[in-house]
């Protein structure tokens, strides 16, 4: 198998466990969030099956930062019990790693593109991918504390 299909299957494997942890959050905003996540992953895969066919491809600009900074920023100033959430606290850091290696990975393919168009393709999906690093971190921090406490309680 080579890079490109890598990228392709991590596309999709990853829009399933975004759609699962959003379906399982019990948190309507990170819900929500989960949920954009599952469609860039979706628009990445689409994109990138589309360039292996031979196509052109341009992706359009994803709208996931400005919406789910504006759900975190809620989310982290109410009072609604974020110990409703139902997910674990260690898929972040497998997401996280996930973004990170797929980012590097559209990079290196980036520089070995025969095509600008392809090369930019890939550095928009990296670019993408970075965002979804920063707002999977942003959202570990937010439920820290709840793990914590959930920690504590406990022993």
């Amino acid at each position: 198998m080579n890079c490109r299909e890598v990228v392709l299957r991590k596309e999709g494997v990853w829009r399933g466990n975004y759609e699962r942890c959003g379906a399982e959050a019990g948190i309507p905003a990170l819900s929500r969030i989960f949920a954009m996540l599952s469609r860039d992953e979706a628009r990445h895969a689409e994109a990138l099956r589309a360039m292996q066919d031979g196509a052109t491809v341009e992706l359009a600009h994803s709208t996931t930062a400005e919406g789910a900074k504006t759900l975190l920023r809620r989310l982290s100033m109410q009072d609604a019990p974020l110990s409703d959430f139902h997910g674990e606290l260690s898929f972040f850091a497998k997401a996280m790693d996930y973004e990170a290696a797929n980012a590097r990975l559209c990079c290196r393919l980036a520089r070995e593109a025969l095509h600008g168009w392809e090369r930019e393709l890939l550095l928009k999906i990296a670019a993408e991918d970075e965002m979804h690093f920063t707002l999977l971190e942003h959202m570990r921090e937010l439920l820290q504390p709840v793990f914590c406490l959930e920690v504590c309680d406990a022993g």
